[in-house]
């Protein structure tokens, strides 16, 4: 995320309660009217209150959907590609992974992305990440049954994915779309593990839509003996903005289309 993008928060500590190493915010605040507003009309009906979003609520995944997360997320290659259809393209690999921890941290594993058709004919195809041989992001790219208006919501509905709060809406480039929920706004722990989640859409077409869940756990003490140093210093992508486990300091890029990776862990 851009310097300055994070959004400052009042934490009230009397009514806020942190869920393990996610945070969530809350104000309880009444909202203070505009200079210069009017005042309310005598008798006038109350306004309803905008309901607030439950600080202790967690993301819900549910496994009513063809290929839900819990059968991919944190499986190994075999067990995965069982479920998946044929290879699309050439694998891309690499030696490094990253997280954001808060900052954008590299450490040495051993990392592919693979893109497979869906079987199902639910989504045009998937893109899989491994780390080390096991699942740590995966896109599901061109919903097939989407139509009509876009939401993210609607997308995440079809790989039964429920999560706590809207997204932050970004339009990195004309007619793209992009929804990110970091760490404490997505509050997704699959397999006791934090992970962030992105959704896009290019044109409002359903075809260049995608969602996309990925593994943003703080680092284990092995991985932080592995972090890529450079001139002695830890090769990361940023200073970190604050002290929000987990919390990014640089957006990924929008896809340009479905086939094009966009993040990677």
């Amino acid at each position: 995320m851009a310097p300055g993008y994070h959004a400052r928060v009042r934490i009230d500590t009397l009514n806020c309660l942190a869920i393990g190493l996610l945070l969530a915010a809350c104000d309880d605040a009444p909202p203070t009217p505009a200079a210069g507003a009017p005042a309310p009309a005598p008798n006038a009906p109350a306004t309803p209150a905008t309901p607030k979003a439950d600080p202790n609520a967690m993301a819900k995944v549910r496994e009513d959907v063809p290929l839900p997360l819990t059968k991919l997320l944190g499986h190994t290659v075999e067990e995965v590609q069982a479920q998946l259809g044929e290879h699309l393209e050439k694998a891309m690999m690499r030696k490094t992974c990253f997280r954001f921890a808060p900052a954008k941290t590299h450490f040495t594993c051993r990392y592919t992305l693979q893109r497979y058709a869906d079987k199902t004919g639910n989504f045009a195809s998937l893109r899989i990440a491994y780390e080390d041989g096991i699942a740590s992001a995966v896109a599901y790219d061109g919903w097939v049954p989407g139509s009509g208006a876009f939401t993210p919501e609607l997308l995440l509905d079809a790989v039964g994915l429920t999560l706590p709060v809207p997204g932050t809406l970004q339009q990195p480039a004309p007619g793209v779309r992009l929804w990110t929920w970091w760490n404490g706004q997505a509050r997704l722990l699959i397999g006791g593990k934090q992970h962030r989640v992105d959704v896009s859409i290019v044109g409002e077409d359903w075809s260049r839509s995608r969602v996309e869940v990925i593994l943003n756990h703080p680092l284990t003490p092995e991985q932080q003996a592995l972090v890529v140093m450079v001139d002695g210093k830890a090769m990361n992508g940023a200073t970190p903005a604050d002290s929000t486990p987990a919390s990014p300091a640089t957006p990924p890029a929008a896809p340009a289309s479905p086939a094009t990776p966009t993040t990677a862990p």
